[in-house]
C-alpha cells in the first residue's frame, strides 16, 4: 500500500509539474505580445522596422511597420508561433518573416524576405523610437486642415487626402503634390521625413492651398489591381485637379502640380493634356527614358556603396541586357530564364571574385528580373517624357541636386532645358544645386544611406524658390 501511495503521490506531483510547465510555456508564449523593433539592412539603406503583436481570439495578430517609409500599420497574414518560432507573411507584398525567440524572450532573431532574404533581429521596446526631424510641422496651424476624398471617375477609384487652405475669405492659388515611385502616403514619408507635409505647411502659411493625397492602397485611398502604371497615377492626379477646380475656395485658373521624382515626370503627363494648368514644379523629375535613368542610377548608387570600377564595368552591360529582356519578354518565367542565361553567359568574363560569388549573383539577377517585370516598371523603362514636356504650355520650375544619385542632374537637366526652350509658350527656370541630394536635402555624399542621418527634411532655399516661382516673383 505504501508503495502504491508513493506512486500515486508521484503521479500527482507529475500532473502538478506538467500543469506548471504548461502554464509557464503559455506565459512565455504570451510574452510575444507587445512591440518589437529592429533595423532591416536593404543594400545601403537601414530601415527602421517594427512589429506590434497582440493575442486575440486564441490567435496572434501582427502589424508590421516600415517606420521610415510610412506610419501606417501593415496587417500580416498566416501568423504562427510554434515552439518559439514566429512566422508571418504578406503575399501581396511578397513579404515574409520567420524568427526564433532568443535570450529568454528578449529578442527575435530571423530572416525577412522581400525579393532577397535579409537578417532581421528585433528587440522588445515600450514604444518605437522617433527620429529628430525639426522641420516636421507642429501646431498651432494658422490655416484650415480638411480631410477630403473624391472619386477618380475615369478609373472608378476613390482617393483620400488632406487639403490645407488659408483662413482668408478669398479664392486661392492651389497646388497638388505628386509622390515619387512606390506606394507613398500623403506626406511622402521616408526615413522619418515627411517632405510633403513640410511643403504643404510652408506654402499654405504663405497663402497657397495645398492638396496632398495617399497613393492607391495606402492610408485612406482605395487599392487598385496592382497593375497600375504612371498613366493610371496621372489619371489620379487629374482627378485631384478636377476636385480642386470644383472647390469654392480655389481659383480654378491657378492650379499647380508639384511632383517629386516620378511625380516630377507624371506632372507633364497631366499638363500635356490639360492646357489650363498654370504651372509645374518638378523636384528631381526625369527628362529621359526609364531605362536611361536606371542605367546611370545603378552605376552611381553601386559606386557609392563601394563597388569597384572593374566590377561596375562588367555588371552594367549585364544590367542593360536584363532591361532589354524585361522590355521584350511578357512572361515572367521566360524573363527569369533568359536573365539567368545572360548571367551564365557573361559570368566567365567576370572578375575572379564575382565568379566565386556566382550563386549570390544568381539570386540578385533573379530578383532584378522579377522587379523589371512589373507593369509599372515595364512602362517606366520605355516611356520617353520628352513629348510630354514639349506639349506643356505652362510655367515650369525644375530643381535638380548635383548630389542626386537616383535622378542624375547631369543626365536630365540639359535635356529638359532643351525641351522647354522649344515650347510655343510658358516660362521656365532650371536650378542645379551642387549641395542637394534626391530628397532635396543638403548632403555630403548624396548616398541613399545618408538620407536618414540628415535632420533636414527639405532645403529651405528650395521651399523659397518654389514659393517665389508660383507667386510669379522669380518668373
Amino acid at each position: 500500500m505504501s508503495k502504491h501511495r508513493n506512486v500515486k503521490s508521484f503521479l500527482v506531483f507529475c500532473c502538478i509539474s506538467m500543469l506548471t510547465i504548461t502554464c509557464i510555456a503559455e506565459e512565455n508564449e504570451r510574452t510575444l505580445e507587445g512591440r518589437w523593433f529592429g533595423k532591416l539592412q536593404a543594400g545601403s539603406l537601414s530601415l527602421r522596422t517594427g512589429l506590434e503583436i497582440r493575442y486575440e481570439e486564441n490567435a496572434y495578430h501582427v502589424d508590421f511597420y516600415s517606420l521610415d517609409q510610412t506610419d501606417a500599420a501593415i496587417p500580416m497574414e498566416n501568423v504562427t508561433f510554434v515552439e518559439g518560432i514566429l512566422s508571418f507573411e504578406k503575399p501581396g507584398l511578397r513579404l515574409s518573416y520567420s524568427g526564433t525567440m532568443i535570450e529568454d524572450g528578449a529578442k527575435l532573431k530571423g530572416i525577412a524576405v522581400q525579393g532577397l532574404p535579409r537578417p532581421l533581429i528585433l528587440e522588445r521596446v515600450v514604444s518605437f523610437p522617433e527620429l529628430v526631424r525639426p522641420q516636421t510641422p507642429q501646431p498651432p496651424f494658422d490655416y484650415a486642415t480638411v480631410e477630403v476624398d473624391y472619386l477618380n471617375v475615369e478609373l472608378e477609384n476613390r482617393l483620400a487626402g488632406t487639403l490645407t487652405i488659408p483662413h482668408e475669405r478669398k479664392k486661392f492659388t492651389a497646388a497638388i503634390l505628386i509622390t515619387g515611385s512606390g506606394l507613398q502616403d500623403r506626406d511622402e514619408t521616408i526615413l522619418g521625413h515627411k517632405p510633403f507635409w513640410v511643403i504643404a505647411d510652408f506654402l499654405t502659411r504663405n497663402g497657397i492651398a495645398v492638396l496632398r493625397v495617399d497613393d492607391r492602397g495606402v492610408g485612406g485611398s482605395e487599392a487598385g489591381d496592382g497593375s497600375e502604371t504612371s498613366v493610371d497615377f496621372a489619371s489620379d492626379v487629374a482627378a485631384g485637379v478636377a476636385f480642386l477646380r470644383a472647390h469654392p475656395r480655389i481659383n480654378k485658373k491657378k492650379i499647380w502640380l508639384i511632383g517629386h521624382s516620378e511625380g516630377g515626370y507624371i506632372a507633364p503627363m497631366v499638363a500635356a493634356k490639360d492646357k489650363k494648368i498654370e504651372g509645374i514644379v518638378s523636384l528631381a523629375g526625369t527628362a529621359v527614358t526609364g531605362k536611361e535613368i536606371l542605367m546611370v542610377q545603378n552605376r552611381l548608387i553601386r559606386a557609392s556603396q563601394g563597388v569597384p570600377e572593374e566590377t561596375l564595368d562588367w555588371f552594367m552591360p549585364l544590367y542593360e541586357e536584363l532591361t532589354e529582356i524585361a522590355v521584350a519578354e511578357s512572361d515572367l518565367e521566360q524573363a527569369r530564364l533568359k536573365s539567368k542565361a545572360a548571367l551564365e553567359r557573361r559570368l566567365g568574363m567576370a572578375p575572379w571574385a564575382l565568379r566565386l560569388a556566382g550563386s549570390v549573383l544568381a539570386i540578385e539577377v533573379d530578383a532584378i528580373a522579377q522587379q523589371l517585370q512589373t507593369a509599372w516598371m515595364k512602362y517606366f523603362l520605355v516611356h520617353d517624357p520628352a513629348k510630354d514636356w514639349q506639349m506643356t504650355r505652362c510655367h515650369v520650375l525644375a530643381v535638380f541636386g548635383e548630389k542626386d544619385l537616383q535622378v542624375s542632374s547631369r543626365q536630365n537637366a540639359p535635356v529638359l532645358a532643351e525641351l522647354l526652350s522649344g515650347r510655343a509658350r510658358g516660362s521656365y527656370a532650371i536650378i542645379e544645386d551642387d549641395s542637394l541630394n534626391h530628397l532635396m536635402q543638403h548632403a555630403e555624399t548624396g548616398a541613399i544611406a545618408e538620407y536618414g542621418t540628415i535632420e533636414e527634411t527639405i532645403a529651405e532655399d528650395v521651399l523659397n524658390e518654389m514659393l517665389l516661382f508660383i507667386l510669379g516673383e522669380s518668373r
